[in-house]
């Protein structure tokens, strides 16, 4: 099956499948904006200056997504708090694979050129990409953990690495956590959008993406709490320069809220940097022969360049960014960072 598939070869799954499917738009768009940094401290500082603290006070913590591309279909995603790469509090492996087209099968005995291109118009309206899940091996995990302020050496640093044992996979999809990444917005899942005025940086529809659980609302295991069960309700939505995650869990039985925002405001992380090949190009991100070093991270927000870490700020910087957000999100939400860490696995604030 495609998901037993994805255990265990992952990193190949993506790549046969593309060659049979046609790359539209929505790809194209992923390859280009699912990559670099982003950061949501400008939504937490105007939290707190509404007196809007995390979970139960109706605010968000603050963290940071650094997306660094593998390949075309593969991105290394790390999440951290307060703009400390020390403090990853989740690190994960995406896998981008062309949703199967069931037009297809309807359109073979077509031989009309007008209605076939009618068709692929349509196709291309309708394009989905899934995105499988995976986590890391530990020993990979702890490894690239030691790379934190570095990102682009994470292609070599992944591509090198062989488990001690025998046979274990470098990563292991999550199972039932895969997402589908589209144009649709869906007036429910995606309401949050009607409240956001993102109107600048070309966020019109044609432009933006936006993904719901394949599946549906999961219930699944914790990955950092034994025997932790958690219901997982996740929306994404991506711009060129604004990533939205709307990604909450919930007791499975007594329904009481585990992590998320409680007023179910999606986190809103502005883009700080791209991550790309040496030239601007979209293809391989890295992975055998050097390929990190082809990478090359671009601040496009300088406003928020002192949230990717110690080189890009002063001490005394970093102390005065915090300070206007009344201290760490770490020590605010100390009591929950072991207990969920999101991602539409279960365990935390962050989103897939």
């Amino acid at each position: 099956s495609t998901t037993s598939t994805a255990t265990t070869t992952t990193t190949t799954t993506s790549t046969s499948s593309a060659t049979h499917q046609q790359k539209g738009p929505v790809w194209q768009r992923l390859s280009e904006c699912f990559r670099g940094d982003f950061d949501n401290y400008a939504q937490v500082l105007e939290d707190r200056k509404q007196n809007l603290e995390p979970r139960e006070g109706g605010g968000h913590e603050h963290f940071h997504c650094t997306l660094v591309p593998l390949t075309e279909s593969t991105r290394l995603a790390a999440f951290y708090f307060d703009g400390n790469p020390d403090r990853i509090f989740r690190f994960r492996y995406y896998e981008l694979v062309p949703a199967p087209n069931d037009s297809n099968d309807n359109d073979t005995n077509n031989d009309s050129n007008d209605n076939n291109n009618d068709s692929n118009d349509n196709d291309n309206d309708n394009e989905a990409v899934e995105m499988y899940l995976n986590t890391l091996h530990p020993d990979l995990e702890r490894l690239l953990k030691s790379h934190a302020t570095d990102p682009l050496c994470w292609p070599d640093v992944f591509e090198n690495f062989q488990p001690a044992v025998r046979g274990e996979p470098k990563v292991t999809v999550l199972q039932q956590c895969e997402i589908s990444w589209s144009r649709e917005i869906d007036p429910v899942q995606h309401s949050y959008l009607a409240d956001n005025n993102d109107n600048d940086n070309d966020n019109d529809n044609d432009d933006s993406l936006h993904a719901v659980m394949i599946h549906g609302p999961t219930v699944v295991d914790s990955t950092i709490v034994p025997g932790m069960r958690i219901r997982i309700v996740d929306q994404l939505s991506l711009y060129r320069d604004v990533f939205y995650i709307n990604d909450r869990g919930f007791d499975p039985v007594t329904g009481a809220f585990i992590y998320g925002n409680q007023r179910e405001v999606p986190y809103r992380l502005e883009r700080v940097s791209t991550i790309r090949k040496d030239g601007g190009g979209d293809g391989d991100g890295g992975g055998g022969g050097g390929g990190g070093a082809l990478l090359q991270r671009r601040v496009v927000n300088p406003d928020l360049e002192w949230t990717i870490g110690p080189d890009f700020r002063t001490a005394e910087e970093y102390d005065r960014k915090l300070r206007a957000i009344g201290g760490p999100s770490v020590k605010t939400n100390k009591r929950n960072i072991y207990k969920s860490d999101g991602d539409g696995d279960g365990d935390g604030p962050a989103g897939k």
